[in-house]
């Protein structure tokens, strides 16, 4: 965990600067207990060639936990109950953030840093549909996940890209649905994953399936795994992924209504506003 850095007088003049110094919301004790229990069992977890059954009805065996695979990458699960936050607000979350450092650091502020979105004509077009405005974009990342602050890029994709039945997206079996090919900033060189964010409609609010394949990666348009034979990733960096995803979505949960109301005020409906 990282101090917060202090806000400059610019950023403080910013109408959610007051969202930057709530304290981090609690992860709730259950899922602490699952961390500190430590990996989960490996047949428990979803096979990336299986990730299509996240569209089926219920649950699957995990649905919060990590591990070490038998094939040396690595993987882990978290479903975040989100009261009051519709699919429509998580659609705009992912659209709105990358726009600018402080909306990426108010997710976390001990931990993210910023989020920078490198095709920003194409989330401010209002001609796009909420949910592409991230599909198909990249952001560059700052932000601790266990050690220390470490650069990523994030190449968010159609799902149709990254082997899931888009046509679902949409529907009662996925309200929404943002998946990412992540990296470091340089080819080959440090941990890749594929990262999935899934939404449920539940009584009250949504719920959010995350899911991460770690030392996997799209390459020439093929989903495969890059960790070496013989090769395994360290238990930490699944475990300290899993940490930080408890604590951001979880404070995200707690902030997203308020903020998308106040925002979505302030932009009298007119989306160039709303994304500026």
């Amino acid at each position: 965990m990282s101090q917060r850095p202090v806000l400059t007088a610019e950023e403080r003049k910013l109408p959610y600067a007051k969202y930057y110094d709530l304290p981090i919301t609690p992860i709730p004790a259950e899922k602490i207990a699952v961390l500190e229990a430590g990996p989960i069992d490996p047949s428990l977890a979803l096979k990336i060639e299986d990730r299509n059954k996240l569209f089926e009805p219920g649950y699957l065996p995990c649905e919060i936990g990590y591990c070490v695979m038998e094939d040396g990458s690595a993987y882990l699960a978290n479903r975040t109950e989100m009261p009051g936050v519709t699919p429509e607000m998580f659609e705009w979350w992912f659209a709105w953030h990358g726009l600018e450092d402080m909306r990426y650091r108010i997710w976390d502020p001990e931990d993210h840093f910023y989020a920078r979105q490198q095709m920003r004509e194409k989330v401010l077009d209002p001609k796009v549909p909420m949910r592409e405005k991230t599909w198909g974009t990249v952001h560059i990342v700052r932000e601790d996940i266990g050690a220390g602050p470490d650069d990523l890029i994030l190449e968010f994709r159609y799902p149709h890209e990254l082997g899931y039945d888009e046509s679902k997206v949409g529907t009662k079996d996925c309200a929404a649905m943002m998946c990412a090919n992540g990296h470091g900033p340089v080819p080959g060189q440090g941990v890749a994953a594929v990262m999935t964010h899934m939404v449920r409609e539940i009584e009250g609010g949504i719920e959010l399936r995350s899911r991460f394949w770690i030392g996997w990666g799209l390459v020439n348009g093929q989903v495969v795994k890059l960790v070496p034979d013989g090769v395994r990733v360290p238990v930490e960096v699944p475990m300290g992924l899993f940490a930080h995803n408890l604590k951001e979505f979880g404070h995200l949960a707690t902030i997203l209504p308020d903020l998308y109301k106040e925002v979505s005020v302030m932009s009298q409906r007119n989306v160039v506003v709303l994304f500026r």
